[in-house]
């Protein structure tokens, strides 16, 4: 128990020890004869109140200077820490002026005219004839491909449509030959209507035998029977032929639909371009439907960015918005559309004509965004913005919170509007980790012109 007690006792009298031991150590030492001026000195310099020599106003008051806080090194410091002096911050004077607004924004680059190049049949790679990055022009061979199936498809549709050919010149034959009969069967049918019409006659006056009659009737009605049969295939025939020709179209498409199949294994490019992204190797099987190559058109790439509402820029002309990115190509914008959902402007940029693009499609880039502001601006560093729309003014030794609307950037800050901004105010650009309206500040350094 005794020892629980004696151990804290002794922590704290080492402490404590320690604790005067540096306080000694940082108090100066006065002279035996200067101890009632070291004293006073002491005083004053707890007062923060020491008089610089030669440092006097014209009415003949000493000029107090304020002195920083000792931080001494015990948990107490000195006198000093009781008092939180002024501020120091640094200050720039508000210019307006007519500038030209600028905004790094991140946006996605796309092609406007791309191709997704796919197997449509099951093939095999034979050879490739380009490589991935390679400029293009339209036809031009990029792959070959080998496949019998399509091959044995074409020529059986051929042979089809051959075999289909041959039966509609065979019907077309029998038309005409159905036509020239039924004239030979008309003259035969009226010729047995004559018999008929004898044998009857006869055989009323009984110059002949029923048997004869019957022959000659039976005759006849056998030779109608024929006209009339010649006469249907003939009425047929229209309704025949018009099957048999679209047999011969349908035949006819599937051939070009082959054709097609087998021109396809030699792929070609289907405009000037460049090859983005090849997926297949020499030797490999693909299945109908497989991707084989992406091809752009560099001259017709896009790049699109949103950009905050705030900026405005869909109420400027389209012509006056531009940009550059980090490789120093130039952007024209195109068009700019809001994005309701987002609350963000869709901006389209172009490449700049006679330019050379090596962006992909599909890639990210950062470009700047420079447009023409109508109204003056204030341009201040980036450090005397606070949550995007406010600024601290430095008047008669104390802060002031002003709101502010961000029009555009610089490549050190941002230009604000100017209406709510007078000329020449001490605008504070130093950060301050809790501003406050009335908050005591000095100035350590001013631009030219600023109001102290």
């Amino acid at each position: 128990m005794l020892k629980k007690v004696v151990v804290p006792v002794l922590i704290l009298l080492v402490a404590f020890g320690a604790y005067k031991l540096m306080n000694a150590d940082d108090a100066p030492k006065a002279k035996p004869g200067n101890a009632q001026a070291q004293s006073t000195q002491t005083e004053k310099a707890d007062a923060g109140q020491i008089p610089k020599e030669g440092d006097e106003n014209k009415d003949g008051e000493e000029k107090k200077e304020e002195q920083p806080a000792s931080r001494g090194r015990g948990p107490m410091g000195t006198g000093v820490l009781a008092r939180q002096g002024a501020t120091s911050v640094e200050v720039l004077a508000a210019k307006p002026a007519i500038r030209r607004g600028q905004v790094q924004l991140f946006g996605t680059v796309e092609a406007r005219q791309q191709a997704t190049i796919t197997a449509t049949s099951t093939a095999e790679v034979i050879s490739l004839n380009v490589n991935e990055g390679d400029k293009v022009s339209k036809g031009q061979s990029l792959l070959t491909l080998s496949a019998d199936s399509a091959q044995e498809t074409l020529q059986q549709r051929k042979s089809a449509l051959a075999e289909l050919e041959a039966g509609i010149r065979i019907q077309e034959l029998k038309h005409k030959n159905d036509l020239a009969s039924l004239e030979i069967d008309k003259e035969l049918l009226a010729i047995s209507k004559k018999s008929v019409d004898r044998f009857s006659s006869l055989n009323s006056q009984q110059l002949s035998s029923s048997s004869d009659y019957e022959d000659t009737l039976r005759t006849y009605q056998s030779q109608l029977l024929s006209v009339q049969a010649r006469e249907l295939t003939i009425a047929q025939y229209e309704d025949t032929r018009q099957q048999l020709l679209a047999q011969r179209e349908s035949l006819q498409s599937q051939i070009r639909q082959a054709q097609e199949l087998v021109d396809d294994l030699n792929v070609h490019a289907p405009f000037d371009g460049i090859i983005a992204k090849i997926d297949i190797v020499a030797g490999q099987e693909l299945r109908s439907g497989e991707t084989i190559a992406q091809i752009y058109n560099p001259s017709a790439l896009a790049v699109y960015v949103r950009v905050p509402m705030r900026y405005r820029l869909d109420l400027l002309p389209i012509s006056d918005i531009k940009a550059i990115d980090r490789n120093g190509q130039a952007w024209q914008a195109r068009s700019i559309r809001p994005i309701n959902e987002t609350g963000a402007q869709r901006l389209t940029l172009e490449p700049v004509a006679g330019s050379t693009n090596t962006h992909l499609p599909g890639s990210h880039v950062s470009v700047t965004v420079s447009y023409p502001i109508a109204q003056p601006t204030v341009e201040v560093p980036f450090t005397a913005v606070y949550d995007q729309q406010r600024i601290y003014v430095a008047e008669q030794g104390a802060l002031r919170a002003t709101d502010i609307e961000i029009l555009g950037n610089t490549k050190t800050g941002y230009l604000i509007a100017a209406d709510a901004i007078t000329e020449g105010e001490s605008i504070v650009t130093t950060r301050l980790k809790n501003p406050l309206t009335g908050m005591t500040v000095s100035v350590a350094r001013a631009n030219t012109g600023a109001k102290p």
